[in-house]
Formats: C-alpha cells, structure tokens, sequence
C-alpha cells in the first residue's frame, strides 16, 4: 500500500490562518494504523469510540445556542466523512478532520504516520499534531547489485516501491587466455552500462518528483562505481552511510528497518544543529537573534520575528491571548498594545505553535533534550 501525506506547508499555513469568535471548530485525528486497525471492524470500533467523544464533548459543555448549533452541524458532517473513511481503508496510517460551518471549513488529510485519535473543540483548528511532526524528509533509497536496482521512495514513516528493473550482463567464466580477458572487459563494460542506467533513473526521478536523501545499499567494492555514476545534482543529495540490506531479497519491512536509524541519525544531527545554533546566538545577546522561555518568545512571535520555534513535547503552561490583535503573553490584565479584554488560553504552547506556522517559520518539536529544558522547554531563532 503506497502511503501518502496530504500535509504541506501551504495547507497548514492556512489551518492556521482559519479562527472564529466562538468554538466552532470540531478538529478530529482519527489513527488508521493497520498494525492496530487493519479490517473494517477495527476501523469501525475506533471511528465510533471517536465520534462518541466528540458527541460527549459537544453536549457535555455550556455552550450559546449558535455554537451549539454550528458545532452539531460540524459533527454531522465529520460522521459523514468517517464514514466513508472506514469503507474505503484510505491507503495512510491516519486521518485529521477539521470542521467548521461558520468559517466554511471542511478539510481531510491523510496522513503517512500512525497519530493517536483525539477530538478538540476550539475557535481554531488543532494543528499541533501536525507542525510538531518534525521535519519529514522526502527520501529515495536505491538498491543496486551488478545487474538489478530497486528503487524506493517515501520518509522516515514508511516505504512503497516505485520501480525496479535488471540489465543485461553477462556472467563470469573461466576459460583462461585472451577470450576469458575480453570477456571480463565485456563485463564490466556491461556493469557500467547499468550503473548509467541507475543513474539517470535517480536524475529522472529527482527532476520529476524531488527528494531531499539519496540512500544506496550495494556490495562494498560497487560502492565507489556507483556513486561515480551519479549526476552531481543526485549526489548531493547522497548519504553516504550505506544500507546494508540484501538487495535482490529485501522486503520493504526488512528496507525501512535499515533505513529508519539513518534517518533518525539524521534527526538527531538536525536538532544537533538548532541547538547549536541557538547557543551561539544566545551567547550573542546584543544582537538578539534568539529567545530563551516561554515570556521572550512569545513576545518575539507578536513581533512576527520567529524563524524556528523549538518546544518540548511536555511543554505546557496556560496563558493569554488578545482576541483583536493577536497579542500572547502569560500575565497581563488587559492587552498591552490595544487595551482590550484579554481571553484565558489553557495551552499557550499550542497557540505559539499556531502562531508560528501562521507567520511560516519552522516547529521543531523535541523530547528528551535537557539542553532545551535548561531554557524552560521553549525557545527560538529569530529572523532579525
């Protein structure tokens, strides 16, 4: 089953845009992981379990009549659209549902990575779970031998097949002399020939359909060749620690469990730099191109000034929110710049991610770095 994504930068920028005067907005995360949720029973079971939930929610809370209304409207839709998700076994790992009939919203997004299911009621859509995700590299992983390649494209939450071919090349012999000579020349004439092939395949597809990593699993004596082969384009996307898989024989299960620790490697060398980066502008306060706690970035997200929001997972704290110009902060008893009203928000966190993927600067969600638990849990680079 091919898995898909329908998440994009473009699509959450415009999520996050989307808020009401009232809570209007049903957000639906419905997990269709098929290790969990692989036959329609399953599917069902867990789809009804959600919209109970959601039901729940929505009658179990003082509500004005309107929002009541629009939120009954919201779930109806939503059931409808479940419905036909639990008959179909769309080909992803999970869903996200976002209804709202007085913003006229009504957004599916399917999903390439299992999400827990969850139901939130609020004036704007949860995409949390989505920015927090981390960043998702678009990767090719190549399986090369002397006369077949596969080849595979997909990210660190799974892998599907794209295509696979063989070569024509002739095989070893022993017959001695001048004519065993020549045939060896033929060989590897013959070897080359299919390493061009696999590189023009990885060029083709790089242009038609771009991936950020190139992974190649082949015997350690075609390494070399295979990567003197690549267009300078492909090779620049090459991570040069091999896959060790056998080539002809490997499962896809058996290729995502050589690929998953290279990938988190590369997760991990990418938090490595953020971190990195945010200490060397910390220690540079006077040219305050960083923020440090939840109080400092918030105020830099007002000013539109954040480049790359980096959380903790557990990172929590209740907070405030001016309805009118979008002013957050954790004390204050009326707005500081416009003097209004101020609404109580039960995870300022959440809104910080909101507001940073509405002003389209990167979230990076983290767990287990105490280097950024040092900083309360919260900080971010900033753009000037």
């Amino acid at each position: 089953m091919a898995l898909v994504s329908d998440v994009d930068r473009d699509r959450l920028r415009t999520l996050a845009e989307a808020r009401d005067s009232q809570e209007s907005v049903l957000s639906l995360y419905l997990n269709l992981d098929p290790a969990e949720f692989g036959t329609p029973r399953a599917r069902r079971a867990q789809a009804d379990s959600l919209l109970d939930d959601a039901h729940r929610r929505i009658e179990g809370a003082e509500r004005a009549h309107e929002e009541l209304m629009a939120l009954r409207e919201a779930l109806e839709e939503a059931r409808e659209i479940v419905e036909d998700l639990v008959e179909s076994a769309p080909s992803a790992r999970a869903v996200a549902i976002f209804v709202s009939r007085p913003l006229e919203l009504s957004e599916v997004l399917r999903l390439d990575q299992p999400l827990p299911s969850s139901v939130a009621i609020a004036d704007e859509p949860l995409i949390a779970p989505l920015a927090e995700r981390g960043p998702r590299e678009d990767v090719c992983a190549a399986l090369v031998t002397e006369r077949l390649a596969r080849f595979l494209r997909g990210s660190e939450h799974g892998l599907r097949e794209l295509l696979s071919f063989g070569d024509d090349v002739h095989g070893r012999h022993d017959q001695g002399g001048w004519s065993q000579a020549r045939y060896q020349r033929s060989q590897r004439e013959d070897v080359r020939e299919h390493l061009v092939h696999v590189a023009r395949v990885l060029l083709q597809t790089l242009r038609s359909d771009p991936y950020e990593v190139l992974l190649i699993a082949c015997t350690e004596p075609l390494w070399s060749r295979v990567i003197e082969a690549l267009h300078p384009d492909v090779r620049a996307r090459l991570d040069e620690r091999r896959l060790s898989v056998d080539v002809p024989d490997a499962s896809i299960a058996d290729i995502e469990r050589a690929v998953e620790p290279l990938l988190a490697e590369r997760r991990r060398e990418h938090e490595d730099e953020l971190l990195a980066e945010l200490r060397e502008r910390l220690a540079r306060p006077q040219d305050g191109r960083a923020a440090a706690g939840l109080p400092a970035v918030l105020e830099a997200l007002v000013e539109r000034r954040v480049e790359v929001l980096l959380h903790d997972q557990n990172a929590h704290a209740a907070g405030l929110r001016c309805p009118r110009c979008g002013w957050m902060g954790l004390d204050a008893e009326r707005c500081p710049v416009d003097g209004g009203e101020l609404e109580a928000r039960g995870e300022i966190v959440e809104d910080a991610v909101h507001v940073a993927v509405a002003q389209d600067a990167d979230v990076v969600s983290l767990r287990e770095r105490p280097e950024l638990e040092a900083l309360g849990g919260v900080a971010a680079t900033l753009r000037f």
